[in-house]
């Protein structure tokens, strides 16, 4: 875009990126326990981005289909949201020339969430699923 990285690191104070997915219809949701593979998933994100889940308690639920929701099994959307506010560590990088990696790395080591951790917590609030959240991120 022809805009220098002092520019961007001097004029840009937070970023915020968003997808929206859909939500488990509530009429016709099929409760379940995690499966196995899903627990480890799960398990598998917590390490990655060193967040903690809790799965005690929490159950799954499998989009069924009725009339409400026009046989699809979800009814409405949802955001899930990731922000980095840029710091003066963050900004540093930007204007250094860091690769995306670096920054994200970076931010990591600080308060950032991705939009996978949102994305996780909405399902373990049954409000979406793990394969509404891997059609939207690809996270198998």
């Amino acid at each position: 875009m022809g805009i220098s990285n002092y520019d961007i690191s001097s004029t840009v104070g937070t970023l915020v990126s968003q997808r929206l997915v859909r939500k488990i219809c509530k009429k016709c949701a099929k409760k379940r326990e995690f499966n196995e593979d899903e627990i480890n998933l799960i398990k598998k994100l917590e390490d990655k981005y060193n967040v903690k889940f809790n799965l005690e308690g929490k159950y799954t639920y499998d989009a069924v289909g009725c009339k409400e929701c026009n046989n699809s099994g979800y009814y409405d959307r949802i955001g899930i949201f990731e922000v980095l506010g840029l710091d003066d560590s963050i900004k540093e990088l930007i204007v250094n020339g860091a690769s995306t990696i670096e920054i994200r790395n970076a931010a990591l080591q600080k308060d950032y969430k991705p939009l996978i951790v949102d994305g996780i917590n909405k399902v373990l609030d049954g409000v979406t699923n793990l394969n509404e959240l891997d059609r939207k991120l690809i996270i198998y």
